[in-house]
């Protein structure tokens, strides 16, 4: 199974299941064989050195993907495919995390949260905050799934609440102190620049922001969970 499968890979594909030492990066778009040259690839290691498939990690973005990888390699190498360890991001941190609670003394007795979870908490903060920008009038719920990926985003780059809010009361303080902010003549004199209005805006939803995300890992403390970035 292991050689039909490689004859039918282009050159570039055979070299990255052909490299059974150190890292290969494959940059291709869906759809392209990015799973399958990384199932060769485990096949290949195993078959060609003394390591045991209880010693590979695979990793994959979604449950879909460790089972489409399951089921190809066990297709290829047979029953040792069920040693491997395939995992979601998502399931192997909460197996570290839940393995060595001690290293992760803030969040220790604590449970994984769910998107579903997620997304309540900040419809609830949406409810209970006096918001304007990121809460329009026709959808107050409009923005929760972009809320919860900026917040995403914060966590990923280790900045906290308390920093998020320091840096947006700088942010707003340095707009206060900028030149130049309104028209002097014509039809528009005397309002805001146009390019100006747009980052003064900016700066109101990102206090905003600074608001929901605080509320969100005040909740999270409160009720003994943690998501995907815990601090």
């Amino acid at each position: 199974m292991f050689q039909e499968l490689y004859k039918k890979l282009n050159k570039a594909q055979k070299e990255a299941v052909d490299a059974i030492e150190g890292p290969v990066m494959v940059v291709a778009g869906p759809g392209t064989g990015k799973t399958q040259i990384l199932t060769l690839r485990i096949a290949n290691i195993l078959q060609k050195t003394q390591v045991e498939p209880g010693n590979i990690l695979a990793l994959t973005f979604t449950e879909s993907g460790v089972v489409s990888m399951r089921k190809r390699l066990a297709e290829i190498i047979g029953t040792p495919a069920y040693s491997v360890s395939i995992k979601t991001f998502h399931g192997f941190c909460n197996d570290v995390i839940k393995n060595y609670p001690e290293e992760f003394p803030h969040i220790i007795g604590s449970t994984s949260i769910t998107e579903v979870e997620q997304i309540t908490i900040l419809e609830q903060a949406l409810q209970k905050l006096a918001l304007k920008d990121l809460k329009p009038f026709g959808d107050p719920f409009y923005y929760v799934r972009s809320i919860l990926g900026a917040i995403n985003d914060l966590k990923r780059e280790g900045i906290t609440p308390q920093q998020f809010k320091e840096l947006v009361i700088k942010e707003a303080a340095q707009f206060e102190t900028m030149d130049d902010r309104y028209h002097e003549k014509g039809a528009h004199k005397g309002k805001m620049k146009g390019e100006l209005q747009k980052l003064e805006k900016n700066i109101r939803k990102n206090q905003e922001l600074s608001e929901i995300y605080q509320h969100y890992q005040d909740h999270l403390a409160q009720s003994k969970q943690y998501d995907l970035f815990p601090p």
